[in-house]
């Protein structure tokens, strides 16, 4: 995700890492977060709430999270949604 505009952030938590999406140099209201340091794979109730904070769906979250999805067909998908950038 962060080769394709998130970007760490810093928070109170340190048990996760943080990002949040920019676009065009400006910060959007997409953020997410994952567990720092955890080996695992991620579960389908946290690839629905990754997919939720960011405004996608499941099906385009894992192929985003896959890279079969670019940063220009996540950018393409909330201007669909009308989420605002």
């Amino acid at each position: 995700m962060l080769s394709k505009g998130f970007e760490k952030y810093e928070s109170a938590s340190d048990d996760h890492i943080w990002l949040e999406f920019w676009h065009n140099g400006k910060i959007t209201k997409q953020r997410t977060k994952i567990s720092h340091g955890s080996d695992k794979d991620l579960e389908d109730f946290h690839i629905g709430a990754m997919a939720k904070q960011t405004q996608m769906d499941k099906k385009f979250f894992m192929e985003f999270a896959k890279c079969n999805k670019s940063q220009e067909d996540y950018v393409e998908h909330l201007t669909e949604k009308g989420a605002g950038l």
